[in-house]
């Protein structure tokens, strides 16, 4: 008995048979999966006729077929709602894998790195527990210089016309001292030096902070750090050139701020090298104050007042201590665009140092003496003795020094700054009649000296390729400062001097830098003395 069943009957089983699959079907397999269907209905239909299926087994076909669907359609239902929220990850290989780590790895890697690096060094990770905290409170730096120098001395100069006065007072008199009681003024020399210093500065709390520094250079040379090489081999002389306390406060609004030096400090005014060496520091206790006049902080605009208040020379048993009190005010201005103008009116009063003549065969003035002159300033033998080979050579002239200080930085351009300043100082101190009678002649008062300079070329020598020049001019006569404390290099230092100097700076590196210096000079009133510098030097600074 053939059964006959319908279209319509075979089409439902179908359905419900596949009805898993289908849930889980694409709408772009739609066409597919009609082709299915219609070849399972012909399949069945073609079974019906042939008699392999009986009706009551193809009924009991579709009934198996319809509790199949109802119990996936329940399975996957159950699923889905134990697998809400669940992120469903595809199946992906391992070289498919390799490739898109690589992939982000090298986009991602350095902004990483650099970020995390960021906040390594911002939350200072695995510092505090393995570094005492005193570390993070003291900072190190320094630089290192050295310098190939030539001094030419032509052939017109005389010899034996500048004593030696250092050889002197230290041998006790002249004809002690020998052949070191001139200053060469006809072999020239060719020389290397070097310099080297190790800075330190410890931050702490509530505005206070401590500095200290280790130079090379002599002990007694207050202007000068230099150590010349050619020792045999010998250590380098080390010693303390800066060690201080330091406060900084100012009220909130920042119109005002005080700073307190205590120690040895360095130069807190505004000067040149005409009146202080740059290597020359300052001991004893100053302050600085300023006041803002400007609203704008893009340009600043001040005014300012340096004290200070600085022994020069300590005397055991005695109440004649040699001081400098300093005073300064001025103002500083800063443009939008990056120009700066500053200037200043100093007066420096050193107190006691002028020296004393002796009694009669007694040495208790000789403190009176300096520890150290360079050359050019008025000086009379203070030993009143019988003995011609005793000998002791101290300041004539008392020193009251007014300095005038004019400096402009100008940004002609964003690359480019062209800089000027212009020192005047005069000494007030000096009384002609008064150093007449110690020297014993007249001695016609030389109490003025100015000096300019004219640069150009890169506001900072910070990258590789910056560069400035300048050239200058100076004019000093022989008792317009204290001849201790200028530079040293002009006319290989002192006073009594003037000329032009040349010269220019060019940056290796960002911390590594050339300069080179020319610095022809003569005498103004001395015996003629004509003094040809030449500088090389290469700095460094870390």
């Amino acid at each position: 008995m053939i059964v006959k069943i319908s279209r319509t009957l075979i089409a439902t089983v179908v359905a419900m048979s596949l009805a898993s699959p289908l849930l889980a079907a694409q709408a772009a397999e739609e066409r597919s999966l009609n082709e299915l269907r219609n070849t399972v209905v012909n399949l069945l239909q073609a079974l019906v006729q042939k008699g392999v299926l009986t009706r009551e087994q193809a009924e009991a076909m579709v009934k198996s077929a319809q509790d199949k669907a109802v119990a996936d359609a329940a399975a996957i239902e159950q699923q889905e709602k134990a697998e809400a929220g669940a992120v469903r990850v595809p199946y992906v290989p391992e070289v498919v894998k390799e490739e898109i780590r690589k992939e982000v790895a090298d986009q991602l890697a350095p902004e990483v790195t650099k970020q995390v690096v960021a906040e390594a060094k911002a939350e200072k990770w695995g510092v505090p527990g393995a570094l005492p905290d005193w570390i993070e409170r003291i900072t190190l730096g320094g630089d290192m210089r050295v310098r190939l120098e030539s001094d030419r001395f032509p052939a017109s100069n005389p010899q034996n016309a500048y004593l030696n006065f250092n050889a002197i007072n230290a041998a006790g008199g002249f004809s002690r001292a020998g052949n070191a009681a001139f200053l060469n003024t006809s072999i020239d020399r060719n020389y290397l030096l070097a310099r080297l210093r190790i800075d330190l500065n410890a931050q702490l709390k509530s505005g206070w902070s401590v500095g200290a520094r280790l130079a090379t250079g002599t002990l007694v040379n207050p202007d000068s750090t230099n150590q010349v090489l050619g020792q045999y081999g010998g250590r380098y002389q080390t010693d303390i050139d800066l060690a201080y306390i330091k406060w900084s406060g100012g009220t909130r609004s920042g119109r005002q701020k005080l700073t307190v030096w205590g120690g040895k400090f360095p130069n807190p005014f505004l000067s040149s090298d005409l009146v202080w060496d740059t290597d020359v520091n300052f001991e004893g206790a100053a302050l600085n104050y300023q006041l803002g006049l400007g609203r704008n902080p893009k340009t600043p605009y001040y005014w300012f007042t340096n004290v200070g208040a600085l022994p020069v020379q300590e005397i055991a048993l005695s109440s004649n201590d040699k001081w400098l009190y300093a005073g300064q005010t001025g103002f500083d201005f800063h443009s939008a665009a990056g120009s700066r103008l500053r200037f200043g009116v100093a007066y420096y009063d050193f107190s006691h140092v002028v020296g004393q003549l002796n009694t009669p065969e007694s040495n208790l003035l000789d403190y009176t003496a300096p520890t150290y002159v360079q050359k050019g300033n008025t000086l009379f033998d203070i030993r009143n003795t019988q003995d011609r080979t005793q000998n002791l050579f101290a300041l004539a002239s008392a020193y009251r020094e007014l300095d005038v200080m004019l400096a402009t930085d100008l940004m002609v351009s964003a690359s480019y700054r062209l800089g000027f300043y212009l020192d005047y100082v005069k000494n007030l101190g000096y009384d002609e009649s008064a150093v007449s009678a110690r020297v014993g002649t007249d001695v016609a008062p030389r109490v003025k000296g100015y000096q300019s300079e004219l640069s150009f070329g890169t506001p900072n020598l910070d990258h590789g390729g910056a560069w400035h020049a300048f050239v200058g001019y100076r004019y000093l006569q022989r008792d317009a400062v204290i001849d201790a404390f200028t530079d040293q290099d002009y006319h290989l230092g002192g006073t009594d001097a003037k000329g032009y100097f040349v010269g220019a700076d060019v940056s290796l590196t960002d911390r590594v830098w050339a300069r080179a210096r020319y610095l022809p000079f003569d005498a103004i009133d001395g015996p003629p003395l004509a003094i040809d510098v030449w500088q090389l030097e290469i700095n460094a600074r870390f």
